[in-house]
């Protein structure tokens, strides 16, 4: 049998889409967006544009699809046999709902003409319940993995509109969102449904995130807020007593929303509590320099996270899984004016027995080997000031990768005698990076209504949910789908057109 006659066998739908000379042109109009650059949004803000669709000759079309679509990819490589395997998912989707009076009657795209179709959707707080259902080991897993995740691994979009930055992310995995529009027609044989046409354009997602509870430290072998060491006078010889440096989680740094204006250089600062037990009567070693460097660590995988990553046994103790760690130096500061003060441990006690409520010890528990009266104490401001060469995205666990901070400190100090190398002592604090919110005067402003905090954010909750239908024809044949079901938000918001 020929060529030709194995297509026209085929039906004339095939024959349809071989001979057509031209696909249908569309057009996607994000409202704001500049030339060059990628709009970027926050959570309860709306996503407002319109596609415009042309033809060069008439085109049969059955519905015109416009979504709001976040996706999720990743790749590992294979532990048994070379290769890489991965995973995809979709975990959002809105769709913008087209009245049927809107379409032409009959449904054919004329030549010369343009079509065009206005949407809004407006980025939601949370995911719906069914895009984390696989297994669970930890009860607050789901919780996490059903918060919106920020864009992460592109580095067009990991930007603040006016400069290309990094995001700190591997190539093995990405987080994008994009409004595509799509031009379906029916099948002249069987029920499905072939995209004629479509396109997607990227946007920035940066939702707002809150503090989370301090993270627990002390089943964590990678994290370190208190260590303690022997200072000794120099190689081979004795001690003079032992150093002790501690500290405890920082504050959260909060990462402006899209968009916002800078209003102080120093994003937090970590508090380092020193102390030094002598052998004897020595006097306490002097201060050298103190450095900060920020680690981010970006976990991935081709499975479901079950419970929340550990840098612990990565990456080979769990198969089809990855790290990736980047450092970021912070500064080098030096410490030598720190003041060391005298203090007793008897002195102690009678405070502590005392009933005066202020006189309160928050300084350094003692050494191991500690055994005398007297010890030495002295703290350590540390400023943490974020470099404007990195972009930066909000603490987030979901269910294919994970983005988490630490915050590395060494201290140096000095011994009486000449060392090959200058003694330190280092901790690793978990620092959360959290993401405002946009005022609620701002988005009034856009919305051009009068409404509270309250009300705006009951507006943009979704209200309406319809069924998930499977989205299998989206996920390439190399990767392991991960959810059936993508969410979808189909509640038309009538209300925020009506509003202007």
């Amino acid at each position: 049998m020929s060529t030709a006659t194995s297509i026209i066998s085929s039906g004339s739908d095939k024959l349809d889409a071989w001979t057509r000379r031209a696909q249908p042109k569309i057009q996607i109009n994000i409202a704001g967006q500049k030339p060059g650059h990628v709009n970027s949004y926050t959570t309860a803000e709306s996503i407002e544009g319109s596609i415009t669709v042309t033809v060069e000759h008439e085109t049969r079309f059955d519905e015109i699809e416009i979504a709001f679509e976040g996706v999720s990819r990743t790749t590992v490589e294979r532990a048994s046999c070379p290769g890489r395997t991965g995973s995809q998912q979709m975990f959002l989707k809105l769709r913008q709902p087209i009245d049927e009076m809107e379409y032409p009657t009959p449904r054919v795209l004329e030549s010369g003409r343009s079509y065009e179709y206005p949407f809004t959707f407006v980025v939601p707080d949370r995911l719906l319940p069914q895009v984390c259902s696989h297994a669970r080991k930890n009860v607050h897993i789901q919780r996490s993995h059903t918060m919106l995740p920020p864009t992460l691994g592109d580095p067009i979009l990991a930007s603040n509109g006016k400069t290309l930055l990094d995001d700190m992310a591997p190539s093995m995995s990405q987080i994008c969102y994009t409004v595509r529009a799509t031009v379906l027609q029916k099948q002249l044989t069987g029920h499905g449904v072939v995209a004629v046409a479509a396109v997607a354009k990227k946007v920035r997602i940066i939702p707002t995130v809150e503090e989370e509870p301090p993270i627990e430290i002390s089943g964590s072998p990678s994290l370190c807020t208190r260590k303690e060491k022997s200072v000794k006078r120099g190689t081979l010889r004795g001690k003079l007593g032992r150093i002790v440096a501690s500290s405890s989680q920082p504050k959260p740094i909060q990462l402006l929303p899209p968009d916002g204006e800078p209003t102080d250089t120093v994003s937090t600062v970590a508090t380092v509590n020193l102390r030094f037990d002598p052998v004897g009567d020595e006097q306490p070693p002097p201060l050298g320099t103190m450095t900060s460097k920020l680690r981010a660590n970006t976990f991935f995988s081709a499975a479901p996270w079950e419970d929340f990553p550990s840098t612990t046994g990565m990456p080979f103790a769990h198969i089809g899984c990855g790290l990736y760690t980047e450092n970021v130096p912070l500064m080098t500061m030096c410490v030598a004016s720190a003041q060391w003060t005298k203090q007793s441990s008897a002195a102690d006690s009678m405070r502590r027995d005392s009933t005066d409520s202020s006189s309160s010890d928050s300084s350094t528990g003692p050494s191991s080997a500690f055994s005398g009266d007297t010890y030495y104490t002295a703290s350590v401001i540390v400023p943490v000031t974020l470099p404007k060469s990195k972009a930066f995205v909000p603490t987030f666990h979901s269910c294919l990768m994970s983005r988490v901070y630490a915050l590395d400190l060494c201290l140096t100090y000095h011994t009486p005698a000449a060392n090959l190398m200058t003694p330190t002592i280092s901790l690793r604090l978990p620092v959360q990076f959290t993401s405002q919110a946009k005022c609620a005067e701002s988005v009034k402003t856009t919305l051009g209504v009068t409404v509270t905090q309250q009300e705006l954010e009951e507006f943009f909750h979704p209200r309406n949910v319809t069924s998930p239908t499977d989205f299998s024809s989206h996920i390439r044949s190399d990767v392991v789908d991960v959810s059936l079901a993508p969410p979808e938000y189909s509640e038309r918001l009538s209300a925020l057109r009506a509003s202007r």
